[in-house]
């Protein structure tokens, strides 16, 4: 199994810089994250002012139950600057859960606006590779991978051009969402699950929920998104 496992992460890495394009200059200061933080116990790194912030390399995180970063601020953009987010929880093939399970997360927050990530993997995290309760979201250019209970949740916003694979439950879950060129693929229950006003177009699903429905969502032609290659109904 770790045979299968190490050439998949290389594909995740070349993949991820693949996706992220040239960083663009930050419309104020940039605030570099080291990644040897430990701010407190169960977080390696908590965000307290609105910002602009980028990481500076990979980001190992000691256990299922720590969080990596937690934001405590509105108007926070995070930029992981094509860098890993890695915790010890694995995920083998379907339907044999992930382990060790916990309650961290990649990247988390609660009753915050304006947060935006990209340009990055989030991987092996006890709960989610991402967890915002928050209604104004854009993640972009992110892959999230075998996380414990899924890949990302948010409750309003968008995600692009990102992929969630492998993760212990849905690739992508929330409430209204903008779902746009995505590649949602083996994840334990459905690709996405979306609820509210969400609407989705231009993705790829394949192997989500051991081959059954792919997405809660119904599509049309015009969306052109594809299910284990065919149009999804």
């Amino acid at each position: 199994m770790r045979n299968r496992i190490l050439p998949q992460l290389a594909g995740l890495a070349l993949l991820a810089l693949q996706l992220a394009p040239g960083i663009s200059a930050a419309a104020g200061p940039v605030t570099m994250i080291d990644p040897g933080r430990a701010d407190k116990p169960g977080f390696l790194v908590v965000i307290e002012k609105a910002g602009y912030y980028r990481l500076s390399g990979n980001l190992k995180v000691p256990d299922a139950n720590t969080t990596a970063i937690e934001i405590n601020a509105d108007n926070v953009t995070l930029d992981l600057g094509g860098h890993a987010i890695q915790g010890p929880t694995r995920c083998q093939q379907l339907p044999a859960p992930c382990w060790p399970s916990g309650v961290g997360n990649g990247v988390h927050a609660v009753g915050r606006n304006g947060i935006v990530i990209r340009n990055g993997i989030i991987q092996g995290m006890g709960n989610y590779g991402i967890y915002l309760e928050t209604n104004s979201v854009s993640l972009d250019h992110i892959v999230v991978n075998r996380n414990g209970h899924g890949g990302a949740v948010f409750f309003g916003g968008s995600i692009s051009n990102s992929v969630a694979e492998g993760n212990g439950g849905d690739g992508i879950f929330g409430v209204d969402l903008k779902v746009r060129s995505n590649v949602m693929r083996g994840n334990q229950m459905l690709g996405l699950a979306a609820f509210g006003r969400s609407s989705f177009s231009n993705n790829q699903f394949k192997g989500n929920n051991n081959n059954a429905a792919q997405t809660n969502l119904k599509s049309s032609a015009a969306d052109r998104n594809a299910c284990n290659t065919a149009a999804c109904q």
